[in-house]
């Protein structure tokens, strides 16, 4: 473990003395509800009931972080709006009027039981930068280390890319959580679980108690459930739970109209809501700051890897360019992506490509597979881990198929006559590339890549410590003369 790792864990349990730390998110549809005459009004009961909860849990010895919404939504119940704008400048105006409101609310009523709050406006490009990164959990270990109770939430009147998707909020509780090594992220929704089907429209949905893999979750009409003060949905807050997992943070969904629900998850009772289950990544223990960050930033873009690729992140090697087999965004050098192996996304990377320079290496590699027309699904195969000798046979004219037989020499005269043009004017071949991601750049997201990477690791130290013949062992079996 490094010097770094060990400083940090010695500031985070210097900061918890001994409690947990809990990062709770509160939407636009736990804070609002619907008045008597079909408006909008602050949910009073439910804020109550929430601030009476962080009361409870900080007087057990934990420590709260809120993240909360609802910033529009209170623009809007402030200047008299009867339904959300649409427009992105008419909606930063919103969130600028309504933040002021939101933290006068919580102000008031936890001013009522003794509880400070302080109010944190950060975007996620706050976690693109590794320092500005490390400034703000500073600030919230500082925060809780006063005894006061952070409120952070997306500064929506400035971030002209995000202010649009309020599904980020979920993300960036997500964030904050794999930030400050919380013990558990809560996401309040308007349901009491993730269901097996929208509850809403289909009456036989059953309860999810747990979910140990998010990866394997097949869930229709997720993104229905929405209000038109919010739009993060369910999808979004899967999205939010998979991040906190693969950080090593339990993740809980809870109705927000029941905050109690959430001390009743704390104590282990199924019936509080949905728990995902945290991944004990030994990438995130023994890497402390660098994996909590890359698992932090927001994606570029996605690599599909293949089966070699996918042995080098479960063995904590480097990834080389042979091993890309698919590109999918824009994205530039030192930019976070997925890496996916098998239509699954198993880990996160720094990439020390971008993505064009990537793709012109790939052109490179494969110079003339659309010669004969014909769609090549070798790269798609490899990727896959499968290697079919009767497709490429095929592919050089060993057997008839759609198009009739061609043979080999006849794809070879084809393949002399192609010109191969370069990505720049002078013809010249893309610069070669190598390494596209350093093995501590790589962070595993999958669980069955973490435990697939244990298991490798189990066998290689048995191999290791299993006993080595004597020197004076005779493998021919005769007699030896001394």
């Amino acid at each position: 473990m490094s010097s770094s790792s060990i400083a940090t864990c010695s500031v985070r349990s210097e900061v918890a003395r001994g409690g947990q730390i809990h990062v709770i998110k509160v939407g636009t549809s736990t804070i609002l509800t619907n008045d008597e005459l079909g408006g909008q009004k602050a949910n009073l009961s439910n804020l109550a009931r929430l601030v009476e909860l962080i009361a409870s849990l900080r007087k057990a010895g934990d420590h709260v972080i809120l993240v909360s919404s609802g910033a529009v939504g209170m623009g809007c119940l402030k200047l008299g709006l009867t339904e959300r704008p649409q427009g992105l400048g008419a909606k930063q105006a919103m969130a600028a009027a309504g933040q002021s409101r939101l933290m006068r609310l919580y102000e008031d009523l936890c001013h009522v039981i003794n509880i400070e709050v302080a109010q944190l406006l950060i975007t996620r490009e706050d976690f693109s930068d590794k320092k500005r990164f490390l400034t703000v959990r500073h600030t919230i270990y500082e925060l809780i280390r006063l005894g006061v109770v952070p409120i952070i939430n997306e500064n929506d009147s400035l971030a002209a890319d995000h202010v649009a998707k309020f599904g980020d909020n979920d993300t960036l509780a997500a964030m904050t959580a794999a930030l400050v090594e919380a013990n558990w992220l809560f996401l309040a929704t308007d349901v009491d679980f993730l269901y097996t089907a929208n509850p809403k429209d289909n009456p036989d949905a059953k309860p999810i108690y747990v979910v140990e893999d998010v990866a394997k979750l097949r869930i229709a009409g997720l993104e229905s459930s929405t209000s038109q003060w919010g739009t993060g949905g369910m999808a979004t807050k899967l999205i939010a739970a998979s991040i906190a997992v693969a950080a090593g943070v339990h993740c809980g969904l809870a109705n927000g109209s029941e905050p109690e629900r959430i001390g009743q998850m704390i104590r282990g009772i199924k019936e509080g809501g949905t728990h995902f289950v945290a991944h004990q990544s030994p990438d995130v223990t023994l890497e402390g700051d660098h994996s909590r960050w890359i698992l932090a930033l927001p994606l570029a873009g996605t690599l599909t890897i293949d089966a070699k690729g996918y042995r080098a992140v479960l063995k904590g090697y480097n990834i080389f360019s042979q091993s890309i087999m698919q590109v999918a965004g824009e994205f530039e050098e030192d930019e976070a992506v997925a890496l996916t192996y098998g239509g699954k996304q198993v880990g996160r990377a720094l990439v020390r490509a971008s993505s064009t320079l990537i793709k012109d290496v790939m052109k490179e590699r494969r110079p003339c597979k659309a010669v004969l027309g014909l769609r090549d699904f070798t790269a798609e195969l490899a990727a896959a881990g499968v290697f079919l000798k009767d497709y490429q046979s095929w592919r050089k004219g060993g057997s008839k198929g759609a198009k009739g037989e061609m043979n080999s020499q006849k794809i070879m005269q084809l393949e002399k006559k192609t010109i191969v043009v370069s990505s720049d004017q002078n013809g010249s071949a893309p610069s070669s590339i190598k390494v596209i991601a350093w093995a501590n750049d790589i962070v595993m997201t999958a669980l069955s890549a973490m435990m697939e990477a244990r298991k490798m690791s189990t066998m290689k130290r048995a191999r290791s410590a299993s006993p080595v013949l004597p020197p004076a062992a005779n493998p021919s079996g005769k007699a030896r003369k001394e």
